[in-house]
């Protein structure tokens, strides 16, 4: 039976603190809005069929995203759910957000993703009992319903899928997972994973450069791999450190940080131009110099 609602659960070291950047849980739910709209315009040929409303519940840093359909004359239909519906169920079983959906387990859009891992779809070959043959250029195959095949590289699907785990690729967000009533976790998306889930993944960069530049630390994170955030004054931006030097003296204790020291480096960025628009990447190559925070002068009088 589809559930008339399910809840998204942000969880790590952001949400256990009990807090979570406002521009991050907006931006990841407001795309997870449109993945669903997208979804239903797609498959049902409607657009503006549905709306997504969203609930949230901070004391568990879970968010309940409640569903309803409007019509025409976009009156909401106070009684009725659209997950409830068939063409509601449609669109939540191809997106595959319950995780595995229909008879024989058939994977959904999430699950197709995550098995592509960042490969191109280079064909699909429409075979029996409504399924499609997925080719990937590797020459992998896997057999999906073919409104899932439709979907699992159109622009208005990945895109707001990779905005929707965006806080996947910043730091202190450790999973997001999917829950329905009292069976708990249907489907999750992990740290691991959430290089899958971009629209450039496994694509080579459309173009690189590297600059040198000073940078404040905003926020740090001592994990090798992680993203910090660092402002320019100007513009902030998310970046991992792949300068080993650097990460020696942080694992023996030779040099300590907090916010707002600054770091001169040396930085590349990597653009890419995709299907769902261009995407840009920042990374440190190297930290030339740690300035630590100016302190405030004290005058006795």
């Amino acid at each position: 039976m589809v559930q008339s609602h399910f809840r998204v659960v942000y969880d790590g070291p952001a949400v256990a603190d009990g807090e979570m950047d406002v521009a991050q849980l907006a931006g990841s739910l407001l795309a997870l809005g449109k993945l669903i709209e997208s979804a239903d315009a797609i498959t049902t040929g409607e657009s503006d069929r549905v709306r997504v409303k969203v609930q949230s519940d901070l004391t568990r840093g879970s968010f309940d995203v409640g569903i309803a359909i409007s019509f025409a004359d976009h009156a909401w239909q106070a009684v009725t759910t659209w997950a409830m519906t068939p063409k509601g169920a449609a669109t939540i079983s191809v997106l595959g957000l319950l995780g595995f959906t229909g008879k024989d387990g058939a994977k959904g859009v999430v699950q197709v993703v995550r098995w592509l891992n960042g490969r191109r779809v280079a064909s699909r070959t429409q075979i029996s009992d409504g399924n499609t043959t997925i080719v990937a250029e590797d020459g992998a195959t896997l057999d999906v319903p073919d409104p899932v095949a439709r979907l699992v590289d159109e622009p208005a699907i990945r895109q707001p899928l990779e905005r929707f785990t965006e806080p996947l690729r910043e730091e202190g967000v450790e999973e997001i997972r999917f829950e329905v009533g009292a069976a708990g976790t249907s489907e999750r998306i992990s740290q691991d994973e959430a290089r899958a889930f971009t629209a450039a993944a496994g694509a080579a960069p459309t173009s690189t450069s590297r600059y040198p530049a000073t940078y404040q630390i905003k926020r740090l994170y001592f994990e090798r791999g992680k993203k910090w955030r660092l402002s320019n004054g100007s513009q902030t931006i998310m970046a991992a450190i792949e300068d080993d030097v650097f990460w020696r003296g942080i694992e023996s204790a030779d040099v300590s940080f907090s916010a707002s020291d600054y770091l001169l480096c040396q930085v590349r960025m990597d653009q890419w131009l995709t299907p769902a628009g261009l995407k840009t990447e920042f990374t440190v190559e190297r930290v030339d110099q740690h300035i630590p925070a100016p302190k405030q002068s004290t005058f006795n009088v």
